[in-house]
């Protein structure tokens, strides 16, 4: 009776260790494949890391690679992307910083605008909708982070004389009319008589005493054109004819330059910025403060993140490749 306890306990252990051996091997197997990356010890989702690489694989030449790029190259930008986001979650907290309520609430409309328009995308790679919220969390995470560090506010004083001196060295504002060398109708050139005619016509704008914007638009008004009004520009922008910003940029305040191209012949207005009081300085006050110390910060993240130590899924990663391909 002994012998027979015995064998049954014998048999029912060795039944619970190869129930065990299954559920250790699937636990195993689930591990293996949770991860597409283990940053630092700190596990990156498969939906992470192949929202990642979809953002690369779509458009490359944001991430500085050809449209060619190779495998290896776009998972090296998606595994760095994925650092930049494990980065600014954890420093985030380091810094002891939060999110207020309005920018919580902009996040998650941003997410409900991107899941709007995107939402079969995103099912199609198997990224959900929870995965956007973690990732334009970490977005404003950062965008905190950058905040904290650069924007010393206003009681700064010469930080804020550097914001100011950088606007106004940067940015030009101006009121323009600008006519094509057409005919009436749109299409064909005009006649050199016919082109002669309208830069005299512009002439006369530059010759009128006109010292004011308002004055300007009802003068272009009289000739049978509408004026843009109040464009505030910055140096290098699109939207206007190589060498553009750097004419109106040395236009005298308060008067009228004919510039003329190939295509076509502006009449400017040039308006004094400063003149227009810090509401438009502030409106740009931002915005220039992202363009003198963006560099600065990433220059700051590279050298944060390039010492985390990265342990990659090789399996997952090139499933998810093939996926995205």
């Amino acid at each position: 009776m002994f012998t027979k306890g015995l064998l049954l306990m014998k048999k029912l252990f060795a039944a619970f260790l190869a129930v065990l051996m299954i559920f250790s091997l699937a636990s195993c197997k689930t591990n293996e494949t949770s991860y597409a990356l283990t940053i630092e010890g700190t596990g990156i989702s498969t939906e992470i890391y192949t929202y990642f690489l979809d953002r690369v694989m779509s458009r490359p030449q944001d991430y500085g690679l050809k449209e060619s790029a190779s495998e290896k190259e776009l998972t090296n930008v998606a595994v760095d992307q994925c650092k930049r986001y494990l980065y600014a979650n954890t420093r985030f907290a380091e810094m002891g910083l939060s999110l207020s309520v309005a920018k919580k609430t902009e996040v998650s409309q941003h997410v409900n605008n991107i899941w709007i328009r995107f939402e079969n995308h995103y099912k199609s790679i198997g990224v959900s909708k929870q995965t956007i919220t973690k990732i334009c969390t970490a977005d404003a995470y950062s965008d905190a982070i950058f905040t904290e560090l650069y924007d010393k506010g206003s009681e700064d004083v010469s930080a804020e004389e550097k914001i100011k001196t950088y606007f106004y060295e940067n940015y030009t504002a101006f009121n323009t009319v600008c006519v094509y060398f057409n005919s009436s109708d749109g299409v064909s050139p005009m006649t050199q008589l016919e082109i002669s005619e309208l830069i005299a016509r512009f002439d006369t704008l530059a010759n009128e005493s006109t010292s004011t914007s308002e004055g300007f638009s009802e003068a272009v008004k009289a000739l049978g054109y509408a004026s843009s009004g109040t464009v505030v520009l910055k140096k290098d922008s699109d939207g206007y004819p190589k060498g553009f910003f750097d004419k109106v940029y040395s236009q005298e305040d308060n008067s009228v330059q004919i510039i003329r191209y190939d295509d076509c012949v502006f009449a400017v207005f040039k308006e004094n910025l400063k003149d227009k009081g810090d509401s438009v300085y502030a409106n740009y006050r931002t915005v220039c403060i992202n363009e003198l110390y963006s560099e600065e910060n990433n220059s700051e993240i590279r050298k944060n993140i390039s010492g985390f130590k990265v342990e990659k899924n090789e399996k997952t990663i090139g499933e998810i490749y093939k996926k995205l391909k």
